[in-house]
């Protein structure tokens, strides 16, 4: 080998002898890559169809009411719109967090936002039974505000059909979103039972413009079922939405005895 070839040689070899220790060290301080951690979806979407979307990607659907997506892997910080199908409308976005490696995301779209955040509030003493209410209906002479909500006991003498309402509590300012969270105790006999009367906030009026199209056959008896000592249970916990019963007179809608109430605790738990 000529001498010129043999020194340019010699000097690519001692290059690459000299890179190696570099490399070497280079690569401890490379930041290892964070793996895909599990999400699992669940929750209850109202009145609508949400899309779950990543990176402009539609990667699951959550159709009316109650749904679950399971087995579903995502990047750590990747970021994850909730959008209405019917317009593309944004109304909730989150992060995934590194850790834990299986997560839970809980889902509540009441209509107009979505959020990750809602949870079941434990109750502070097993005995009692705990409650969070959202207001909603479509009755076209709601007055559109806030409702206070009354929580009585109503015991029933069934010898004699006396009906004696005792007020508990107010749980104040309901609206399309769940409110403060209560507990009640025990009911004391099979007699008694938890209901519940609604009111324009602030008052003791009805929560309409106008009663012309409400038909009561006893606006004094014009309550709520919450709960009664056969569906008590001692440590649980409800998301419950109240709604006055709508019926049909003729060509209108008109409201009518009784509340409708939904329990969604169990997309939650």
């Amino acid at each position: 080998m000529k001498a010129p070839f043999l020194y340019l040689y010699i000097i690519c070899c001692m290059c690459l002898l000299a890179a190696l220790p570099a490399c070497k060290k280079g690569e401890l301080v490379n930041t290892p890559q964070e793996r895909a951690v599990k999400m699992q979806f669940k929750g209850a979407i109202l009145n609508d169809t949400l899309e779950f979307v990543s990176n402009d990607k539609v990667i699951g659907e959550a159709i009316n009411t109650w749904f679950k997506m399971t087995n579903v892997y995502y990047n750590p910080h990747e970021k994850i719109q909730l959008r209405k199908k019917a317009d593309g409308k944004v109304v909730g976005e989150f992060e995934v967090m590194p850790t834990p490696f299986l997560q839970v995301k809980r889902i509540f779209y009441d209509g107009v936002t979505a959020t990750d955040k809602l949870e079941l509030t434990p109750v502070s003493d097993t005995n009692n039974m705990g409650f969070r209410l959202k207001f909603a209906t479509s009755f076209k002479d709601f007055y559109g505000g806030p409702v206070d909500v009354e929580i009585l006991n109503l015991h029933i003498d069934y010898n004699t059909f006396e009906f004696k309402f005792t007020p508990l509590k107010t749980i104040s300012g309901v609206t399309t979103t769940f409110g403060d969270f209560f507990e009640l105790p025990p009911l004391a006999t099979i007699e008694d039972s938890y209901v519940f009367k609604v009111y324009k906030a602030g008052t003791k009026e009805l929560p309409y413009t106008s009663l012309e199209n409400v038909e009561l056959s006893n606006p004094e008896f014009y309550y709520g079922d919450l709960t009664n000592a056969y569906y008590f249970v001692a440590g649980d916990s409800r998301l419950l939405s109240i709604s006055p019963y709508i019926g049909f007179n003729g060509d209108h809608d008109v409201v009518t005895d009784g509340y409708s109430v939904e329990d969604f605790s169990s997309a939650f738990k």
